[in-house]
């Protein structure tokens, strides 16, 4: 099946984002319920781009922003569910995605609309929630930060670990696929800008 994308690609700090984001959210809705349509009615098709509408709950949320996590960690992010509360969810964007230029837009073109979809009129609003963290650039540090990538990143069969930071040089021991090894890549860089070159090893 082909898919038509409707917006061109605004390039970033980390990449494409938000609007080929967007594009991929709809190219690949389309995929999912053309396959779901094929399926027997009595066994409806899980995940985002089904027909199903699930309760507004804090882990609800969070298993539909799973199907949007590998594109947020392509670019070098992820987004963080703090807390769902009278119909007004609170989400905090990480990594590349927090401090990325486009990263209201990205709530509001992306994870806003397939949570609007999903959620229908129970979601009163979404809120986007920052943090300021310190950044110390040590092996721990680094560790620490890829911590937000870590769930995804084993959920497609690879590990990350942070050996050694030195001279603007960070050596990351990676297995995984390629798409998520370049936002390994922008989500140091982006955190610590010290660290000018992040070279992976197996």
């Amino acid at each position: 099946m082909c898919c038509n994308l409707r917006y061109a690609p605004v390039v970033s700090n980390g990449g494409s984002c938000p609007n080929l984001f967007n594009s991929e959210i709809e190219c690949f809705s389309s995929i999912r319920f053309a396959s779901a349509s094929n399926q027997n009615q009595n066994q409806p098709s899980p995940g985002l781009y089904s027909a199903k509408k699930f309760d507004l709950t804090p882990s609800n949320v969070d298993l539909v922003l799973d199907d949007v996590r590998p594109y947020l960690i392509s670019d070098g992010g992820n987004v963080d569910v703090v807390s769902v509360e009278d119909g007004v969810i609170s989400l905090r964007l990480q990594g590349a995605c927090e401090s990325c230029p486009s990263s209201t837009t990205t709530m509001k073109m992306g994870i806003e609309r397939v949570l609007k979809e999903k959620f229908g009129d129970a979601v009163k609003d979404i809120q986007q929630v920052y943090q300021d963290e310190p950044r110390e650039t040590t092996v721990e540090a680094v560790n620490n930060h890829l911590e937000i990538l870590r769930p995804a990143i084993k959920n497609f069969g690879g590990s990350v670990k942070v050996l050694s930071v030195e001279g603007g040089e960070c050596h990351v021991e990676y297995v995984g696929p390629e798409s998520i090894g370049s936002g390994i890549k922008a989500a140091i860089k982006e955190k610590f800008p010290d660290i000018l070159n992040v070279t992976f090893s197996t």
